[in-house]
């Protein structure tokens, strides 16, 4: 027995020195260790230490503004597939294998989290500004120092703002984490969903508080100092608040806002849309606010280093997103002004047989109109220029792909097709890889003219409503609408009380109905396209699906057509859309002799239906909103 408790006490013994004294020892190691783990870094930057003055406040707006160049915000490249606007540029058939377009997405789909994630990185660099500008206000001892930091978070707010708007008119019915700080804890990321209500109040406070402290525009921006252009404004800032009582049909508030941005900010209408869209005015009195971008080589790289988009580069070379044929044909049958001066021109005319100049027809009313020419090209327009050359005759380069079965018509709004270069197209220069520095418009004026037209609509203030459609169409020379007595334009412009300016089928008396009609379906679209507001305003008017319908039922006819007006281009086949059963001038065919012939004509295009699949699957439920990104589900333990 005795023996037996020795070996007992012994192994005991042993436990404790092998087992639990080595333990006690890691324990104080360990304890050690952390101590010295604990330890701050002086020479480590934090966030306690980053943010001392105005100086560091405005490094960190920096980002903020750049999480703005992210095109995923908009969404150019994508949110058009959606609507009755763009197509996908593999020729439109019934399964497209798009998501967007076939109205198939889910919560998986790269296009919403993509997004997602853009918007709120946007929030977190504005929320990581405003806090430290609380910290810091108290130390602020000048007013000059506290003026700056007022116009630095009122920035920082205006974008967070923006930033939210965004997403709650794109995700969840509106209803979404709302973070006003940045999150300490991992509980404080755990965001259980606001409503929609509580968000809209939310980022409209954001943008009342910018309304109140931020210059008017970009040229009161100026008279704070240099290097200030491009910064959001104070009528950014009303502007947004307007569209976000539009974006729920609540035309009275939205009324008065509106019409105040337009009478007292010195906002114009440029005189040519090409000022618009292709970086040779920007800044000018037509914005509101637009996304600077700047063009650099590749060895910047990526992320907040890529100031420059790719957007021109994707309309124009891979057209990965094109007009669809519904569009199309909208800008092909407006008429341009005969009484006009601005549509007259002088054509070249050339002998087909060897390209030779043989003529000119002097002072020839343009075949198209400018605001097409400025937004879509055709194999048929001999007049707009692009890159150098005619719009007919683009494709003359190598460098440039023609128009095609595959792309019978490109997006030139947002590219540089004003750029003399011999018909090459975008830079492909390897140095440039296929990125451009020209802007991209959040809001522009003319959007506000047709916001407040469609107030007075809903008014029932016909010759307001008209007063502000005709300026716009005034600008790319169109006819315009209603009776000139009542108009502001005489002299050099047509009117017309006929609202689809087509006496063959009967006059149409212009009303508050059919000018609603034509201000959805015509003057939005065609002025406002791949700007972001489409699938906005198809949900708030309760058409989306109905739309999507009816551009899927037409049928349409594809020619094809001989060499361009100077012989210098092959046939491009099966490029030109018709209705079918139509047939366009029989001199440009390739074949006039037989229109019928199959190389000349393919009736009743398959590919050239617009939204046969997405007409079918959108659902309102599903699809008029983004769902909620599958990342942040996982990741949220209150997201449901």
């Amino acid at each position: 027995m005795e023996n037996k408790d020795k070996k007992i006490k012994l192994k005991m013994k042993n436990t404790l020195k092998n087992g639990i004294i080595p333990l006690m020892l890691f324990v104080i190691t360990l304890h050690s260790c952390t101590e010295e783990l604990d330890q701050v870094n002086p020479n480590a930057l934090t966030n306690e230490s980053f943010w001392q003055n105005t100086g560091d406040l405005n490094a960190g707006l920096n980002a903020v503004y750049a999480s703005l160049r992210d095109e995923n915000i908009i969404g150019t490249l994508f949110e058009p597939y959606r609507t009755d606007v763009a197509v996908p540029g593999t020729q439109r058939n019934f399964t497209s294998g798009n998501p967007i377009y076939d109205q198939t997405f889910d919560l998986t789909t790269d296009e919403v989290q993509d997004k997602w994630d853009a918007c709120f990185t946007g929030v977190f660099r504005a929320n990581q500004v405003i806090d430290a500008y609380e910290d810091l206000k108290s130390s602020f001892g000048d007013e000059s120092s506290q003026d700056a930091g007022i116009r630095i978070v009122a920035q920082a707010r205006a974008l967070r703002g923006y930033y939210y708007y965004v997403l709650h008119n794109s995700y969840n019915n509106g209803s979404l984490p709302l973070f006003a700080t940045v999150p300490a804890t991992f509980d404080e990321f755990q965001k259980s969903f606001s409503s929609s209500d509580d968000i809209k109040e939310f980022y409209r406070e954001d943008l009342q508080y910018g309304l109140e402290n931020l210059p008017k525009t970009y040229n009161d921006w100026g008279d704070v100092g240099s290097g200030n252009l491009g910064r959001v404004t104070a009528g950014f800032c009303e502007a947004l608040i307007a569209k976000s009582y539009m974006n729920e049909n609540d035309f009275t508030t939205a009324e008065p806002i509106l019409l105040n941005v337009i009478n007292n900010y010195n906002y114009n209408l440029a005189d040519n849309l090409e000022k618009c869209f292709t970086g040779i005015d920007e800044f000018n009195n037509e914005s509101i606010f637009e996304i600077n971008y700047k063009q650099i080589g590749v060895e910047l790289g990526t992320d907040e280093k890529n100031v420059s988009q790719r957007i021109s580069s994707i309309l124009n070379i891979n057209r990965v997103i094109q007009p669809s044929s519904w569009i199309t044909l909208k800008y092909r049958a407006e008429k341009p002004d005969p009484l006009d001066d601005a549509n007259y021109l002088n054509r070249n005319l050339y002998d087909r047989s060897n390209g030779d100049l043989i003529g000119v027809d002097e002072n020839v009313l343009r075949k198209y109109s400018f605001r097409m020419g400025n937004s879509i090209s055709s194999v048929d327009d001999v007049d707009s220029p692009m890159y150098g050359v005619t719009t007919g005759e683009y494709g003359i380069s190598r460098n440039a792909r023609s128009h095609a079965k595959a792309s019978p018509n490109f997006w030139k709004k947002f590219t540089g097709w004003n750029t003399e270069n011999g018909g090459d197209g975008e830079d492909q220069d390897p140095s440039v890889d296929g990125r451009s520095g020209i802007n991209i418009p959040v809001i522009r004026l003319a959007e506000i003219y047709l916001l407040y037209a469609e107030c007075m609509i809903e008014k029932g203030d016909l010759t307001e409503a008209l007063r502000y459609i005709n300026r716009i169409r005034k600008r790319s020379h169109l006819i315009l609408l209603g009776n000139e007595g009542i108009g502001e334009f005489s002299g050099n412009s047509t009117y017309m009380n006929d609202i689809d300016m087509d006496p063959d089928n009967g006059e149409q008396t212009v009303n508050i109905d059919n000018l609603r009609e034509h201000l959805r379906f015509t003057e939005k679209p065609l002025e406002l396209a791949l700007e972001g507001v489409r699938y906005i305003d198809l949900r708030r008017w309760g058409v989306w699906k109905q739309q999507l319908q009816a551009i899927a039922l037409p049928e349409y006819d594809a020619f094809s057509y001989r060499q361009n007006i100077n012989g210098a281009n092959p046939i491009r086949f099966r490029c030109f859309i018709v209705p079918t059963g139509e047939v366009p001038p029989l001199e440009t065919l390739r074949n006039p002799n037989n229109i019928e012939t199959n190389t000349n004509r393919r009736t009743k295009e398959a590919h050239l239906k617009d939204h046969l699949l997405g007409s079918q699957n959108f659902n309102e439920s599903l699809h008029s909103y983004f769902p909620i990104p599958q990342d942040e589900i996982n990741s949220n333990l209150n997201s449901n």
